[in-house]
């Protein structure tokens, strides 16, 4: 007994030691390190986790065994949409709350003995910007913001790049929809911002160097090629330069915002025609790391006279109007006035991401006087974190006021890359070229008589650039019964009830709602003539597998020498399945398969659907076996 109550005290001293060196901040090992089991690999690792609210865990592992401490940090603490400034741990994820910027997320990462930092988090779906701050005395390092060393974004050479310099740098982590987190919008930035399944389908994204306008070099410029670009194409492809806000650069739209994920997934799709995007770093005004190396006009200036010129020398992209886009976020976004004030005609498209241009009643004339009856196209948005959207539809509406297209958007965001890509993905989709040309729909008219349930195929050709989606939606307008319906694949069924005397067919395109194309179709009564119809196929069995062919005969009951001949329809049901076909000076052919039937004998009914002139009727014809 006495050994025993000794044991118990010795555990009860061993775990209040180990109490008291955890409350005092001590490294020790993390669970899978102690239990000898392998360290995750370096860099991100996502796993579905029950466990979690989200349905995924992602687990960071940071490699520095020299380094003293190193926290996990990003744009990964929640803003709740129903509870604004309120901000949230990952643990604490809820519908209705999003990973935002504004404040730091900040997390202690636990070191193993050989040097492996690790800490785990729930994160719901999209590309979530991340970094590192490290402590490491080999290096100088007091916490020293760095991206992830483990991270495949490709980036520029060097230390060049002004994130580097200015100690900003950040990187993304790609987390999959879980059912559990029930939220569209959440489902819908997976899609986009996750990298395509299909690595075929994936662009390059590239740095190359140049020299700016001022005349300094050491710069670079971000090239995203789509997947499949042709540098021989006979159509140039459409660009898009993308700017930074204040303190980016030109790596901002690559990583945090995802763009090469966004248009990859677009352009699989089908929803965009193959684009090619250039991002550029606009602090290049002097050596200073603050707000004065980005000066707005010179960043203006360098786009169109020293990088647009580049770009169309180097790459098989537009040099017009139309097949040109500029957006930017933040900074970037009030730049953009600039560029459409002094260079009205050299875009065709403008996105401003929470950050709005600045122009004056007079800029608003000239831009018109300049563009004229051309097409612009102007797209302003923010995220629910930053505020109304008064400023920018009170922009919008002087675009409007002038006859150019202008559009506004909120998505569930914070002033980040985040909220910058969430609104690049509506730009892009929804605002920038469609691709498609034109819509048509065959055949163009119909006749058809009431009191059968009639069926008619339509079908939609559209014309669109190369690697645009041609397909469409159709719908069925004027109808009175809701039994008259058109399916996925344009094929119309008319109900016996429908009293409508006219219907519309609709085909619209998915990628561009603004091309549609219709067709008539006109109901009138049937006529009163009666009819003759015959039906028979020869032989009257076959082995299963096989197919009847079944000639069908219609005829006026009293022909005379001027009698119409008769038009209209049969429908044939065999065999649980209904065949259409239309008749030719009276006369129809119809294929009746036997797949899937077993022996038996089966009837053959068949229904003429009457002209104006003839009668419907309908009634069993013959019965055939199989065997």
């Amino acid at each position: 007994m006495r050994e025993t109550t000794g044991r118990r005290r010795l555990r009860l001293a061993i775990s209040i030691l180990a109490f008291t060196a955890l409350a005092a901040g001590a490294v020790v090992p993390t669970p899978a390190a102690a239990a000898g089991r392998p360290t995750p690999a370096p860099g991100a690792t996502v796993k579905a986790d029950r466990t979690s609210p989200t349905g995924y865990t992602v687990t960071f592992v940071y490699r520095n065994p020299h380094a003293t401490q190193v926290r996990l940090a990003g744009d990964l603490t929640l803003l709740d949409v129903n509870t604004g400034t309120t901000r949230y741990q990952p643990e604490e994820w809820q519908p209705g709350r999003y990973h935002s910027g504004g404040t730091e997320f900040l997390r202690d990462m636990t070191r193993d003995p050989k040097g492996n930092w690790s800490v785990s988090v729930p994160l719901h779906a999209g590309g979530l910007s991340y970094w590192y701050r490290v402590w490491d005395p080999s290096q100088g390092w007091e916490n020293k913001r760095i991206w992830d060393p483990a991270s495949t974004n490709p980036r520029p050479p060097g230390e060049s790049s002004f994130r580097v310099r200015n100690n900003d740098v950040l990187d993304a982590v790609s987390v999959p929809y879980a059912a559990k987190q029930n939220d569209p919008v959440l489902k819908e930035r997976a899609a986009y911002e996750l990298p395509v399944a299909d690595r075929a389908k994936r662009g390059t994204v590239t740095y190359i160097p140049y020299t700016t306008i001022l005349g300094d070099s050491g710069h670079y410029l971000g090239v995203y090629l789509p997947a499949g670009y042709d540098a021989n194409r006979a159509q140039p492809y459409k660009v898009a330069y993308l700017a930074h806000g204040i303190f980016g650069d030109e790596t901002d739209f690559m990583v945090p915002a995802n763009v090469p994920n966004i248009l990859d997934n677009m352009i699989a799709k089908g929803e965009i025609e193959p684009t090619v995007v250039v991002t550029m770093g606009n602090h290049f005004t002097g050596a200073s790391l603050g707000f004065a190396s980005y000066n707005q006009t010179n960043a203006a200036n360098n786009l169109v006279q020293t990088i647009l010129p580049l770009i169309e020398g180097s790459y098989n992209v537009s040099t017009e109007r139309s097949g040109r886009a500029y957006a930017g976020f933040s900074y970037g976004g009030m730049t953009g006035g600039v560029v459409i004030r002094n260079y009205p005609t050299t875009f065709a498209f403008y996105g401003h991401f929470s950050g709005n241009p600045s122009l004056t009643t007079g800029d608003y004339d000239t831009i018109a006087n300049a563009v004229g009856d051309d097409d612009l196209s102007v797209f302003l948005g923010n995220g629910v974190f930053e505020g109304n959207l008064n400023a920018q539809n009170a922009i919008a509406d002087n675009f409007r006021a002038r006859g150019y297209a202008a559009a506004t958007a909120q998505v569930p965001g914070a002033h980040d890359g985040m909220t910058a890509g969430q609104l690049f993905t509506i730009f892009a989709r929804d605002h920038l070229w469609s691709g498609v040309d034109s819509v048509s729909v065959t055949p163009a008219s119909a006749n058809l008589t009431t009191g059968w349930n009639w069926t008619r195929q339509f079908r939609a050709q559209v014309t669109t650039n190369e690697g645009v989606s041609p397909a469409v939606t159709w719908s069925v307008r004027r109808a009175t019964s809701p039994d008259t319906t058109i399916s996925a694949a344009g094929l119309l069924s008319v109900a016996a009830t429908e009293t409508a005397s006219s219907l519309t067919v609709v085909a619209t395109s998915v990628i561009d709602p603004t091309k549609s194309a219709s067709a008539q179709v006109t109901v009138v009564p049937p006529g009163t003539a009666r009819v003759v119809v015959k039906a028979k196929a020869a032989p009257a069995s076959v082995v299963r597998g096989g197919t009847f062919t079944l000639h069908v005969g219609v005829r006026a009951q009293s022909p005379r020498p001027k009698a119409p001949a008769v038009t209209g329809e049969v429908a044939v049901t065999f065999g649980g399945a209904t065949h259409v076909v239309a008749l030719r000076d009276g006369a129809g052919v119809v294929d009746l398969p036997t797949d899937g039937l077993s022996a038996g004998v089966y009837p053959v009914h068949v229904a003429y659907s009457g002209d104006p002139v003839h009668a419907p009727t309908a009634a069993v014809h013959q019965r055939l076996r199989v065997r």
